[in-house]
């Protein structure tokens, strides 16, 4: 208890220099009185000076003869019918299905629909991929990467063909 309160009694005598350092010193005078501060002085120059003297900038004058006038150019938007890929988003791929249908439950609560696929390789192994999308538009698509890493899952964007 001792120690609490001489620990206390340490703090606000900090705390208490601090203050102190912190308040404007006051410098007295020869006089022995304390000087007050006082504004400064502006000097205000003559209506007839002011009007001599012009600034240095003429960019009012340049404005209106350096107008650039840009070309009409096509402004390319590409529609759903000239893109020829649709864009797949992977978000696992595990050797155990369940783990793949724990993933795809989970991405299922964020309103993102997935898919589990087989992958049957060459050298008789197994992989299940879990597979969110496929998405026609990269705003889609950037829309569903965004739930996902709220997730903390590490999506693959592929480039897929058009079905049909």
């Amino acid at each position: 208890m001792r120690w609490i309160l001489s620990l206390a009694a340490v703090g606000g005598f900090v705390g208490f220099i601090a203050y102190l350092n912190s308040l404007p010193t006051i410098e007295p005078q020869r006089g022995g009185q304390a000087e007050t501060a006082k504004p400064p002085v502006v000097k205000e120059k003559a209506p007839e000076t002011a009007r001599e003297e012009k600034p240095g900038f003429r960019f009012y004058d340049m404005l209106p003869d350096s107008e650039v006038v840009p070309p009409d150019v096509e402004e390319y938007t590409p529609g759903p019918s000239q893109q020829t890929f649709d864009y797949l988003v992977q978000t696992g791929s595990f050797r155990q299905q369940e783990d793949a249908e724990r993933q795809r439950a989970e991405i299922a609560f964020q309103g993102l629909r997935a898919k589990v696929k087989r992958i049957d390789l060459d050298g008789g192994s197994t992989w299940y991929r879990v597979n969110v999308g496929p998405f026609t538009s990269r705003s889609q698509m950037n829309a569903a990467v965004d739930k996902l890493v709220n997730l903390n899952i590490q999506p693959l964007v592929r480039k897929i063909p058009k079905e049909g």
